[in-house]
């Protein structure tokens, strides 16, 4: 794998079809499986001794992550923050590119609540009669208790004759709590090679051995597998071309490895890419003496909130990429678990709710969502030939190309590009061969 290539699975053929999936960071709604997660964490950093390893006791490990994936087995937390104590910028680039790491340190004022980007509904006596939660039994009393001093009819009274009902925690909040335990550090440091004072360069040796850790527990890999040379290849380039140390929008775009610290000590890495329309999740490793802590649904709690709060500079950065999904891999189901969140079709690139995916998936693991081309003819003769294709260095159409030259093998592939690029995208790529 290496950051300037790409490529794309066959998912008819596979034997594990994987899906992208993205979640809109603007009006993610936290379960309550996640606010269990965040508990258990910040139980076992208010109780437990420093320099003590997290057991099971802390709470059930809910989600595992898969290499080459979003994250990597559980994972832990990503950029929180309301504490500038609590994130050191790292100053290895001049200029912008530290204040994304000062932008973490604030609160998200514009997106972190629960309940901003939807209608507010209010239960009515009779709903809450219907519930069986115990704070609508609750509730339920008090308003029949209302009811009757005024006299109405408690079956249609809402809840706001309670009185004024606090807003909901934002995700902010919910996450500081974790940071104020001092206990827990994150660094968002920019992928440099070529700064004198570089912070990526200082810790590229202690982040190896806790992917090289990482890729031996939980992967199988040998130590000849994970060594510097390919993580480096793999891991340590920035997505984009040209210098790194840029000034203004740019400086907060680019490859970066989020670091956390507990008790001083480095125990995870999240590997993110931040670009112009999103926030991506290339990669996730971590020390598997931290596994009980959940750290896949951690991580992304972390990296939801740093979309939110970089949305608040860049309005145009609204989504959070976690990679793919594979239905039939228990260790993806947390992914799931993120709303709103989308999976992209594999034919005609849209984005569908991952609900109704979900339903498909259960009956076959190779779906197409968007059932207008499900059943998408090949491309023509004359489709192919407004393919842009390389000729001795010189662009033309695939339809003078095979004019002048005779290429069957390039016939023969060029159909199985279009159905996997789709007509739309080839017609748009320069195709060389």
């Amino acid at each position: 794998v290496s950051t300037q290539s790409t490529g794309k699975p066959s998912m008819e053929k596979t034997c594990c079809p994987q899906y992208t999936i993205k979640c809109n960071a603007l009006l993610f709604r936290i379960s309550r499986s996640q606010k269990k997660v965040l508990r258990h964490l910040i139980e076992y950093l208010e109780n437990s001794k420093p320099g003590s390893l997290p057991s099971r006791k802390h709470g059930p490990q809910t989600d595992i992550v898969q290499a080459n994936d979003h994250h990597d087995q559980d994972l832990p937390a990503s950029c929180d923050l309301k504490l500038d104590s609590n994130i050191e910028p790292a100053n290895s680039v001049e200029n912008g590119r530290t204040i994304l790491n000062s932008i973490c340190s604030k609160p998200s004022t514009a997106c972190g609540s629960n309940s901003t980007t939807e209608p507010t509904s209010y239960k009515t006596g009779s709903q809450l009669a219907s519930s069986k939660k115990k704070r609508d039994f609750r509730r339920l009393r008090k308003l029949k208790k209302i009811a009757a001093e005024k006299n109405l009819p408690w079956e249609e009274m809402d809840v706001r004759a309670l009185g004024t009902q606090p807003d909901p925690p934002t995700l902010s909040d919910r996450l500081s709590r974790a940071v104020a335990s001092k206990r827990l550090e994150m660094k968002l440091i920019p992928i440099d090679w070529e700064g004198p004072d570089s912070e990526f360069k200082k810790t590229f040796s202690m982040s190896h051995k806790v992917y090289q850790k990482y890729q031996m527990a939980i992967h199988n890999d040998t130590p000849e597998e994970c060594r510097e040379h390919s993580f480096k290849r793999f891991l340590c380039q920035p997505p984009f071309q040209g210098d790194s140390r840029e000034t203004g929008a740019e400086s907060e775009q680019g490859g970066f490895h989020q670091h956390y610290y507990i008790d001083g000590k480095l125990v995870a890495v999240g590997v993110l890419d931040l670009l112009p329309r999103c926030v991506s999740s290339v990669y996730f490793y971590y020390d598997p003496d931290y596994a009980a802590l959940s750290f896949g649904t951690l991580s992304a709690l972390f990296e939801i909130h740093l979309t939110q709060q970089l949305h608040t500079r860049h309005p145009g950065i609204e989504w959070y990429y976690m990679g793919f999904y594979i239905h039939s891999c228990p260790k993806m189901k947390y992914k799931s678990k993120f709303f709103p969140s989308y999976l992209l079709c594999p034919k005609k690139y849209t984005w569908w709710p991952i609900e109704g995916c979900q339903t498909q998936l259960e009956l076959q693991k190779f779906c197409v969502f968007d059932k207008k081309t499900e059943e998408e003819a090949a491309p023509t003769e004359e489709q192919l030939g407004t393919l842009k294709v390389i000729l001795d260095r010189r662009l033309c159409l695939y339809s003078v190309y095979k004019m002048i030259k005779e290429d069957d093998d390039f016939q023969e592939i060029l159909p199985d590009f279009v159905k996997l690029a789709g007509l739309d995208n080839a017609q748009n790529i320069c195709i060389y061969h």
